[in-house]
């Protein structure tokens, strides 16, 4: 960081104007470090873990109990998604320690506080002596580091050790579950990077390489048989007088072989050496300070911007062989079909939320879409790459990246982006006119927005995804002054809308005292039931009809009523779900929000949940508010839900 004195020359000028500059800048300096590093404490359980990283290396899973890094994780296009380092027998890869007087000290349970809602610090005091670990991911750099520090209260000197045990139990391939890759685990001295090890991966070569690098401490390495994996064991030991402190640096770094990982961490340590731990870790609070946005109510500033920046940082990154920025799911193993690509996922959920905190990493993540992604856009998911993981037509994610590009261009009138893709907006196009049924005038999908296959082919809300699709093409076309091309796309909006109202209505469903809109239907036959993640509650949110139409007053007092079998009305946290998920889901409360109608329930449960220790879940149980399982640390939904706390409550103005 430059003082403020640098940012002035003296030459000729009157020495009060400079002081009272000087006087100013280091005032705005002082005010500005301080919003950067704002320390917002955490209530956290004993098992619940914190998400740290930026977009090359993920910390999914450092644990509130002991600070201890359970695995971590890098993108690599090669294996098509995460490559995930664990511990021996799947302890912590990285564990910390403290010790005094030669006995440990027993760490256990800190409490927690975020600097800049993304940079987790523990504190914990043990008879007299102050300890605090903190994990931090500089965002230009690729590596992240581990400070610890001790500060002895005590009367008397006392002999401190600072230490970290790192072991390279596993190495796992991870899309959807984790497989584990067979090959060599070694570990060494650092090539031509010093005190550091690198720990390496190899098979015909090194695949993948992973570095230690620990100034001011020593390491003993061991290794098999000695040990059962390749373990470093670092740490540094110092005497104490009453009130001395003592800091401890790890920085941790991976690579694609040995040379690049002990360097990544070596650029980052230098940087450490430049300015300071302290001043690395403001430097990056004020990073991610950038990105936040307020409501004027902490507690929902904490969880939304805890959430825009998990969907910033965990539903994007780079990888580390080619460097592309890429768009999952989630980067977090936690989530069970994590480090695959869903058109829905990323540019209906995710991409609102960057356009709402980073429009520049929105047209980043526009870019991946209409170039690596655009070949298979509709299809189920698919791998990083682009190729074809689970196949299955969905309507909903063909319309997806026509609605991302219309906000995205609308929100910063980037027409320069439009022009250089208009070719891909023509195939989006087609591909949705390919998708027309000429008997009823809907648009046809194989599966609906829970993946799961539909057998009525004709689903209402991507209808309505189609109908807001061909309406913002109608906007693009002219943008593009192509006039002929945008009233076609509003003519055949105006068509669509007719055709669902004629077809996607009936009055059959039991009880309803009147039409209502369907789920799905053939033109003939109806199903009657919600989709969570492609909500009849969103036809208002996308323009289709006013929250008043009492056809749609029908549909939400029959889904929210006990002749829905899923409807969970007669619960504290109920909202309606599905046979495919059957609780309170995240996309429920996210519509809720945005809706006069279920505006005080939705608040309800994201007040009282505590979610993955305030990471957004797929879901919450609508009897305790406490998360599903299964759909932990779901970094897309994430950013669905922040975005929605946004647009009701946000009232700052967007950076």
């Amino acid at each position: 960081m430059k003082s403020a004195s640098s940012k002035f020359s003296v030459g000729r000028f009157n020495t009060k104007l400079i002081s009272s500059a000087i006087f100013l800048s280091l005032f705005l300096g002082i005010t500005a470090a301080s919003a950067a590093t704002r320390h917002t404490p955490i209530s956290l359980h004993p098992d619940d873990v914190l998400p740290t990283g930026n977009q090359w290396i993920s910390l999914p899973d450092i644990r509130a109990s002991d600070g201890a890094l359970s695995t971590f994780n890098v993108l690599s296009m090669r294996h098509r998604g995460l490559l995930q380092v664990s511990g021996e027998h799947g302890g912590p890869v990285l564990q910390p320690y403290f010790m005094a007087n030669g006995k440990p000290l027993d760490f256990r349970n800190p409490s927690w506080e975020l600097i800049a809602y993304w940079i987790p610090t523990a504190h914990l005091t043990i008879s007299g002596l102050d300890t605090t670990l903190t994990w931090c991911a500089p965002p230009d750099s690729r590596a992240a580091f581990l400070r610890m520090t001790l500060t002895n209260h005590r009367t008397e000197p006392v002999e401190i050790t600072l230490g970290l045990k790192a072991t390279f139990g596993a190495i796992n391939r991870v899309t959807y579950v984790p497989v584990e890759l067979r090959g060599e685990r070694t570990v060494g001295p650092a090539p031509w990077v010093d005190p550091a090890e690198v720990f390496s991966y190899i098979t015909t070569d090194t695949d993948f390489a992973w570095t230690l690098l620990h100034p001011g401490s020593k390491a003993n390495i061991t290794t098999p048989p000695t040990t059962a994996t390749p373990a470093v064991d670092a740490s540094q030991t110092r005497t104490l007088a009453p009130g001395e402190s003592v800091e401890s640096i790890f920085v941790l770094a991976a690579g694609i072989e040995e040379f690049s990982a002990a360097h990544n961490a070596r650029a980052l340590r230098e940087q450490i050496d430049r300015n300071g731990a302290e001043a690395m870790i403001e430097q990056t609070a004020a990073w991610l300070s950038k990105r936040a946005r307020t409501t004027g109510q902490a507690d929902l500033d904490l969880l939304m911007n805890r959430n825009f920046l998990f969907t910033e940082l965990y539903a994007w990154g780079r990888t580390i062989d080619t460097e592309q920025l890429v768009g999952v799911t989630s980067r977090s193993p936690r989530y069970y079909v994590s480090a695959a690509y869903w058109d829905r996922d990323a540019m209906l959920w995710s991409l609102p939320a960057l356009l709402d905190v980073d429009p520049p990493m929105a047209r980043d993540a526009l870019e991946y879409a209409l170039t690596t992604q655009l070949r298979n856009t509709g299809t189920h998911s698919r791998f990083i790459d682009g190729v074809v993981l689970e196949d299955g037509f969905q309507l909903d994610e063909a319309t997806a990246p026509v609605l991302a590009l219309a906000a995205y261009v609308k929100r910063t009138n980037d027409t320069a982006f439009l022009v250089e893709h208009q070719s891909a907006v023509a195939l989006l196009r087609d591909r949705l006119l390919g998708r027309f049924d000429s008997t009823t005038g809907l648009y046809s999908s194989l599966q609906d927005s829970q993946d799961e296959f539909q057998k009525l082919p004709f689903i209402t809300y991507d209808n309505a995804l189609v109908w807001r699709a061909f309406t913002d093409l109608a906007d693009l076309y002219k943008r593009l002054n192509k006039l002929d091309e945008s009233q076609e796309m509003t003519k055949r909006a105006a068509a669509l809308h007719d055709a669902v109202l004629a077809h996607c209505v009936s009055p059959s469903a039991p009880n309803a005292g009147g039409p209502i809109f369907a789920s799905a239907t053939d033109g003939k036959s109806y199903v009657f039931t919600e989709i969570p993640p492609g909500s009849l509650f969103k036809l208002p949110i996308l323009g289709f009809v006013p929250e008043s139409d009492p056809t749609f007053v029908r549909t939400w007092q029959w889904l929210h009523s006990k002749n829905y079998q899923y409807s969970y009305a007669d619960q504290p946290f109920g909202l309606p779900g599905s046979y495919r998920l059957p609780f309170t889901t995240s996309w429920s409360i996210a519509d809720s929000l945005q809706l006069k109608a279920g505006r005080d329930q939705a608040l309800k449960i994201l007040r009282a949940s505590n979610w993955d220790g305030g990471i957004i879940t797929e879901g919450v149980d609508p009897a305790t508010a406490r998360m599903d399982q299964a759909g932990r640390a779901f970094a897309t939904a994430a950013g669905y839900v922040a975005h929605a706390i946004c647009q009701l409550s946000c009232s700052d103005i967007p950076k």
